[in-house]
């Protein structure tokens, strides 16, 4: 039975070359967004028993059956369904799932299942795979559709919701302060040095490859290593790397040290929102380590700024101050006089304190004060108590402006803590914006009451019913209750036929989610309102849980539509189409339609795509074990071959 092992090494051949199939079509697929790869298995043909063996008997022991092997088969060929990395596009319609299941498409007749969520909109604002035109069905069973020309209609105010707190006891007239909206921040930049090591540096070995420089979190700009740009590559100067960096300077200072051999390499942008990153590509290993660089991230810092600070050091700063720079300072004194003068840069000062003292000189006789608070916070505050009239601008003369000052606003009225003011803007049902103003006085026969007001300027409506009464705290500060009246305002906006009633929010009884009467001081306002004018569709992005949401112009958001996933019992049983799509099959059973995060599937990863979860150096190490068995089964047959060779020389 010699032809045996002939046709043994012939099964081996085969099962071999459909290994060696398997992993080809693995390896072409490796960059393949969504490919999940496959994996052969072996297994043994039937052997041919020439004995069973035996039971030991008397004397004689057992003996063991003898079988001969009559070659292989593949035993299968198994999806890998294990999850590949991800590759951030920052694309609002490209999404991945992290974890089980898949997008569901469809062509009008047949359900595709695919891993890979590179969608976009059709003329007929359907939502289709741009791969292939498949639309992409939504938890309903429907295709999606995207409303691109969709306006949404304007929302009257239902309802306004207030926090904060009124102040718990009664001071009398106080000192006015105006206070910087936001704090003075000294800022620090992310900075890295190149410490090249002498005059000269050789990068020829780099020649054509790209750094990648990541600058405060935006996408990576490349700088060539370009032989064309400099005398020799195998000695570049300071000088010239320096250059080879030029196409950076909108967001970074990059100074040369030619006598140190450095090169400094500095954020535009000062404190914590600066970063800075030196990525070498894996084709250049040890470019980094050349030109004196690591590839952490370096981030600035930030803290509260002082007088000592210097102007061109604020974390708000566009771009540094030069001298001759001006800031304007204008404003009204406590009795409503206004002031107005220009801080030049570099003459009057270049510190904060500098432009706090050139401030306070505009002001006679000391009537009020610039000052600076620990958190750095700028304060303009009245010399004596009562009420007052205290403004103040901050801006730079030049344009474009080198910082964004912070706006000034009454921190403390000096009228005393018996008022509190706020307003807020509400909608009628045509869409139009209403300025309310909304005035909390306090009872005069009880301290823990107050009574709120609503007006409204002239022209454009009238309050039919404006006034809230007796709103009451409970000992420990917390709201309690409204007693007297009820808790809804009437407007009558001219060109709406009916009267508009708006709720009022103060919190829950007991609660400090609300308003509150705590402290001294008043931080009481109107947070937020229901109502919003019409807007049209401006984009469209998915969330986590697969919703469609549409950003409108009006600031609205609203789910549109919600992606469907399909699971299966048994995902190795779906059968593979093109366009990295699958087919429910025999051993997969039936699709079961869920939506993200729910039923063991897994959440939508916005912004980002699968990548193909082929693992390269496993399919090489598998195709150097195929090439090997494909060698030994193909030493079978030429072995054979000569026993068979020798049997018909005997003959002869």
């Amino acid at each position: 039975m010699v032809n045996t092992s002939l046709y043994s090494g012939l099964s081996g051949l085969r099962a071999h070359q459909t290994y060696i199939d398997v992993i080809g079509s693995n390896l072409a697929n490796v960059s393949t967004v969504g490919y999940r790869g496959s994996r052969v298995t072996f297994a043994d043909l039937l052997s041919v028993t020439q004995s069973a063996g035996a039971r030991p008997s008397g004397d004689f022991g057992g003996t063991n059956p003898r079988q001969l092997g009559l070659g292989v088969a593949i035993g299968s060929i198994d999806v890998n369904t294990r999850q590949g990395t991800f590759q951030d596009t920052g694309r609002g319609l490209d999404v991945a799932l992290e974890g089980r299941g898949f997008f569901t498409l469809s062509d009008g007749s047949q359900s595709y299942y695919t891993r890979v969520g590179s969608f976009g909109v059709d003329a007929d604002g359907q939502l289709v795979d741009l791969r292939n035109g498949f639309r992409v069905i939504g938890s309903n069973g429907t295709p999606i559709n995207v409303p691109v020309t969709d306006t949404l209609p304007a929302q009257s105010t239902t309802q306004i919701d207030f926090a904060g707190s009124l102040p718990a006891t009664v001071n009398g007239p106080l000192i006015e302060t105006v206070r910087s909206e936001n704090a003075f921040l000294e800022g620090r930049a992310a900075t890295q040095i190149a410490s090249l090591g002498g005059p000269t540096i050789d990068l020829s070995a780099f020649a054509g490859e790209n750094l990648s420089i990541s600058v405060n979190g935006q996408s990576p700009r490349q700088v060539l290593i370009d032989s064309g740009s400099v005398a020799n590559i195998a000695a570049v100067t300071t000088s010239e790397l320096t250059a080879l960096f030029g196409g950076l300077s909108d967001v970074l200072d990059i100074q040369a040290d030619t006598t140190g051999n450095t090169i400094s390499f500095e954020t535009i942008r000062l404190g914590e929102s600066a970063t800075l990153r030196f990525e070498e590509p894996a084709t250049a290993t040890g470019l980094l380590a050349a030109l004196g660089l690591n590839a952490q991230q370096i981030a600035g810092t930030e803290s509260a700024a002082e007088g000592s600070t210097d102007l061109a050091q604020l974390v708000s700063r566009q771009s540094a101050y030069q001298n001759g720079d001006g800031v304007r300072l204008t404003g009204t004194l406590p009795d409503g006089t206004p002031f107005a003068s220009t801080f030049t840069y570099g003459v009057d000062g270049t510190t904060v304190q500098d432009l706090i003292d050139f401030g306070n000189g505009l002001i006679p006789g000391g009537e009020a004060e610039l000052g600076l608070d620990s958190a750095g916070n700028l304060t303009f505050t009245s010399a004596t108590a009562g009420e007052a009239s205290l403004s103040l601008h901050i801006g730079d003369t030049g344009s474009p402006a080198q910082n964004i000052w912070p706006t000034f606003s009454v921190d403390q009225d000096g009228t005393g803590p018996d008022t509190a003011l706020a307003s807020i803007d509400i909608f009628d049902g045509l869409g139009r914006s209403h300025a309310v103003q909304l005035e909390f006085t306090r009872s005069e026969s009880d301290p823990a009451v107050w009574n709120l007001r609503a007006s409204l300027p002239e022209g454009g409506g009238a309050v039919i019913s404006g006034d809230i009464s007796q709103i009451r705290f409970s000992d420990d500060g917390s709201f309690n209750a409204i007693g007297g009246g009820t808790n809804q305002f009437t407007f009558r906006f001219d060109g709406v036929a009916t009267d508009q009633t708006v709720g009022v929010n103060l919190g829950s009884a007991g609660g400090f989610d609300g308003i509150s009467q705590i402290g001294d001081l008043t931080s009481v306002a109107a947070i937020e309102q229901d109502g919003f004018t019409s807007g049209t569709l401006l984009d469209v992005s998915f969330d986590g849980q697969g919703n469609l949401n549409g950003i409108y112009s009006n600031g609205q958001a609203q789910v549109i539509d919600q992606l469907r996933i399909a699971m299966f019992q048994n995902e190795g049983g779906l059968l593979r189409q093109a366009d990295t799509l699958f087919i429910s099959g025999p051993n997969s059973d039936d699709a079961i339609e869920v939506t993200a995060g729910t039923a063991g599937a897994g959440r939508v990863r916005a912004g980002s795509l699968e990548n193909s979860n082929v693992d390269i150096a496993e399919e090489f190490v598998a195709l150097i074990e195929a090439q090997r068995g494909f060698q030994a089964n193909s030493r079978i047959i030429t072995t054979t071959d000569e026993i068979l060779a020798e049997l018909v020389n005997i003959v002869n």
